[in-house]
């Protein structure tokens, strides 16, 4: 049986994800109710049982460490110790390694790849929101003979194109070009920022990192250009980037009108770790309407088209429409709230509106004491 480990980046500030990533890191932002972003990529190399799994953190990693935990909740602690966190550590001269990007964040755990007793490396985000099961992408690696696989999305949305990495394909499947974040892009092939290494060619190329930083912007369009067999794998399924405040806002609201995308079937499960709360209450006074309600939540006011997470309260005559509220926050009586994200554990004190033209963020550094100023 070929061997494959899993290096999952989750170092990233997230910064465009604004309030929402001050005090976490970014695969630790809540989604659709009940899951964190980590859960897509941890239960998607638990369906492929790919179980030697190893975190890269560096940005606020407290929490999302605390939540991931052995890697128990997606059945990835069965054939190992469970999964390894690869911290910031000190140079030879007592400074802080610190990832200059995410090539680099990988040449930075280079001693610990050659120790891998593996034959392939897998190399992906923790903050995507996708399913896709990596043993056809590995089948397809070894079919191929390839050095390196990018796992690639056709976006149909052409005026986000430009936030990506783009592909060159050829009609065997093979890249002949790849340019990051083009303003004229030359197709609608997309880097997923997913990939597949034969072990012995991540090493002969990572050292380069401390120059060439990034995967997609420098070191991947370097080992294109010396002939190495690079090959994209088709991804057929749903796929979201959350970079941003509208793109967390936007998927939310896609899975909510398109739920059997998120459904979970037998072979491909989306896992979360249990929070442990009693099932969600709806009171007589209240009005659900095309929403998500998750666990714990106690709806005493009206919701449409909105996606409730855990832990939340809405309070009587309350009004929430088109919105986000994410985990823990308490929305008090004769409230309006619409095409908003409510940051977590907030309070919205008694007879506050918060209506919208376009989805905006609502958190602790721009709402205080009742009042709203972006």
């Amino acid at each position: 049986m070929n061997k494959i480990a899993a290096l999952v980046l989750v170092g990233g500030e997230g910064k465009r994800l604004k309030g929402l990533t001050i005090n976490k890191a970014k695969p630790y932002v809540s989604f659709f109710g009940k899951y964190r972003l980590i859960d897509f990529t941890l239960s998607s190399l638990s369906f492929s049982h790919i179980n030697d799994v190893s975190l890269i953190t560096q940005y606020q990693p407290h929490e999302l460490i605390k939540y991931v935990g052995n890697g128990s909740a997606w059945d990835l602690n069965a054939d190992s110790n469970g999964i390894a966190f690869l911290t910031p550590h000190s140079a030879s001269d007592g400074s802080i390694v610190l990832q200059k990007g995410t090539a680099n964040a990988i040449l930075s755990e280079l001693d610990y790849i050659k120790n891998l007793d593996v034959d392939y490396i897998l190399i992906l985000s923790g903050d995507q929101v996708y399913k896709e099961d990596f043993k056809a992408v590995l089948d397809s690696h070894i079919k191929n003979k390839a050095s390196l696989t990018i796992l690639s999305y056709d976006l149909e949305d052409k005026k986000e194109l430009s936030r990506f990495g783009i592909l060159e394909i050829a009609k065997n499947g093979r890249i002949t070009g790849f340019e990051e974040k083009p303003l004229n892009p030359k197709s609608s092939h997309i880097s997923m920022g997913i990939y597949l290494f034969n072990k012995d060619t991540l090493l002969k190329y990572i050292t380069l990192a401390d120059k060439l930083t990034d995967f997609g912007r420098d070191l991947v369009p370097y080992i294109i250009s010396q002939n190495e067999r690079v090959f994209a794998y088709k991804h057929n399924s749903i796929f979201f980037d959350l970079g941003t405040v509208d793109g967390l806002y936007n998927s939310n609201m896609y899975f909510l009108d398109n739920h059997d995308k998120i459904k979970n079937s037998h072979e491909k499960k989306i896992y979360s770790k249990p929070m442990n709360y009693p099932p969600h209450l709806i009171k007589s006074t209240a009005i659900v309407k095309n929403s998500i309600i998750a666990d714990g939540a106690l709806i005493k006011g009206s919701v449409t088209h909105s996606v409730i997470s855990f832990d939340v309260y809405v309070g009587l005559n309350t009004k929430i429409k088109d919105s986000v509220i994410l985990p823990g926050c308490k929305i008090e009586d004769n409230s309006t709230i619409i095409n908003a994200i409510i940051d977590e554990d907030m309070l919205i004190p008694s007879g506050t509106s918060l209506v919208f033209s376009n989805p905006t963020l609502v958190d602790r550094f721009n709402f205080k004491d009742g009042l709203f100023n972006e």
